[in-house]
């Protein structure tokens, strides 16, 4: 066979039907940029984040602000964190496993301790004591991680799925599909017409690999003050941002059918026209190459209101409420699709080369994301030469809400946005989340201490809750601190390269991976007061 090139030369599709076929990618999103931890310096990390009950420390200031408070002079420290991700794919049969290590800058903060102005001769321990201020950035997400996996999938091709991206979105990664000849169309039947793969269900060989980059952070002007070291009251106004960068690579190894596995099925197809380029492609292998790029950035605003109160002086009981973020949102993202197919007597060089054009397969959006308000209520208490702390936390993730670019146009938009309230009602609820922490002086100026977190699942059909687990040591000498925290961080969860229509039936399905993902962070926080 003689070797060609075909290029695809579609003028762009609507940007709307990019984002009906993306809808399960932003799905994620939202949920991915609605799941920050709070931010904490080393020793509250220790504490595995139970602080809506403590104060006296610079996590405050992104935390519950009433802790600030307890400030009886200014601080100032600055955190430090390594990670190391780690993904355990299975996936037929076939294990894999891939790790990340990140060294990064994790907080960083400042609190000026302003005492009320009082009349000489006033009580000193009664009324308002201060007017603390906090100005502090930490970071409250990493997006690093990689995920690969391998197996020969008995069940399904990406062809089933180019196939149902062409019926039911008409996208422009289905038409790449019918263009590169992996997809084939039946219209024997006017009142049921549609495609079907060429490439034989079952045998394939297929791996799979996605990386996300970035971080999300927050930037927090906070006030705190002091009732008769008694009761604590606080507020803040944060500013939230996120860089993410995904990238998925696909790739499948298979063979097309022949003759006998077409006719019956489709005795009107191109493939059985001799005189036809389709005909070509028949009983041949193929090698699929599926690129997906994604950048997306996001700017926003929220605000927190907190409370401490004292009932006696070894206790506290704290409540914090943080509203929404309101997110500005921009998406771009590009996917390519290249296949080529070989002769079975020669698998060396192509004689068929499908390569899609970038520009029909980039799209860009910009939306506003409102992400869930959060409620926390805390209590701790001091014992001896120790303190116990423990939070529970709510999150509604039902209140995540979408909207789409005015620029879509009316129509677009407003189908657009209501498809996402669809998926958000339909796929999340609310979760509760829960932090318990302690820690224990061990001699003058050294101190320990453990912490534990769960997270519950956002997810209304899908069990997928998070557990983490940390250690740390603190030291105290004069007026400088140092504190260093170990944690572990632990989910399972399903990840599909790609997926199938239930119309296909039981016999080819979604194939899907089992991922164990593990992150053990260090954490390194200097401080001086002043």
């Amino acid at each position: 066979m003689n070797m060609y090139i075909k290029k695809i030369a579609l003028s762009a599709l609507l940007l709307s039907v990019c984002c009906i076929a993306a809808q399960a990618q932003y799905l994620q999103d939202v949920l991915r940029f609605s799941q920050p931890e709070q931010g904490a310096t080393a020793r509250f990390k220790g504490l595995g984040n139970a602080q809506t009950a403590l104060g006296g420390d610079l996590s405050s200031i992104s935390g519950n602000p009433a802790g600030l408070g307890f400030f009886g002079q200014s601080d100032i420290s600055i955190s430090l964190d390594y990670s190391n991700d780690l993904n355990k794919a299975g996936y037929f049969g076939t294990n894999s496993q891939n790790s990340v290590d990140k060294l990064g800058f994790n907080q960083a903060g400042v609190v000026f301790h302003i005492p009320a102005r009082r009349a000489r001769g006033s009580n000193l321990t009664s009324g308002w004591l201060n007017f603390n201020i906090g100005i502090g950035y930490s970071k409250t997400n990493n997006f690093n991680t990689t995920v690969g996996y391998t197996g020969e999938n008995p069940s399904s091709t990406f062809a089933h799925f180019l196939s149902d991206e062409i019926d039911l979105f008409d996208s422009n990664l289905g038409q790449f599909g019918y263009d590169s000849y992996l997809v084939d169309f039946n219209g024997m039947d006017p009142d049921n017409t549609y495609h079907y793969p060429i490439a034989v269900e079952g045998g394939n060989s297929q791996q799979n690999a996605f990386t996300n980059t970035g971080s999300q952070s927050e930037t927090n002007i906070s006030f705190g003050a002091n009732y008769s070291n008694k009761f604590y009251v606080g507020a803040s106004i944060g500013f939230a941002a996120f860089n993410y960068n995904s990238k998925q690579l696909f790739k499948e190894f298979g063979y097309t059918k022949n003759v006998g596995e077409i006719f019956p099925d489709n005795p009107d197809s191109e493939f059985l026209d001799e005189t036809s380029d389709a005909y070509d492609i028949l009983n041949a292998e193929y090698d699929l190459v599926y690129d997906y790029d994604q950048i997306t950035r996001g700017r926003g605003v929220n605000a927190k209101l907190g409370f401490i109160y004292k009932p006696v002086p070894q206790v506290n009981i704290g409540i914090s409420a943080t509203t929404p973020t309101w997110y500005n949102v921009t998406d771009d993202a590009q996917e390519l699709l290249d296949v080529y197919y070989y002769d079975n007597a020669d698998a060396t060089d192509p004689f068929f080369e499908y390569l899609s054009n970038e520009d029909d397969g980039s799209y860009y959006l910009e939306y506003k994301l409102r992400t869930p308000y959060r409620l926390n209520g805390g209590v701790s208490a001091i014992f001896g030469q120790g303190l116990i702390s423990a939070d529970v936390e709510y999150v509604d993730y039902t209140s995540m809400h979408f909207s789409a670019s005015d620029a879509l146009g009316l129509d677009e938009k407003t189908r657009i946005d209501q498809d996402m309230t669809d998926g958000v009602a339909n796929t999340y609820k609310g979760s509760v989340n829960v932090r318990v922490g302690g820690e224990y002086v061990l001699a003058d100026g050294l101190l320990v201490r453990a912490g534990y977190g769960h997270n519950g699942s956002p997810y209304k059909n899908q069990s997928l809750t998070t557990q983490t687990v940390s250690g740390g040591l603190g030291y105290r000498v004069n007026n400088m601190y140092i504190d260093l925290t170990y944690q572990h961080f632990s989910q399972s969860f399903d990840s599909s390269p790609y997926t199938v229509d239930e119309w296909w039936g039981a016999d080819v399905t979604t194939p899907v991976a089992a991922i164990t993902n593990s992150r053990s962070s260090v954490f390194l926080t200097l401080g001086v007061k002043f």
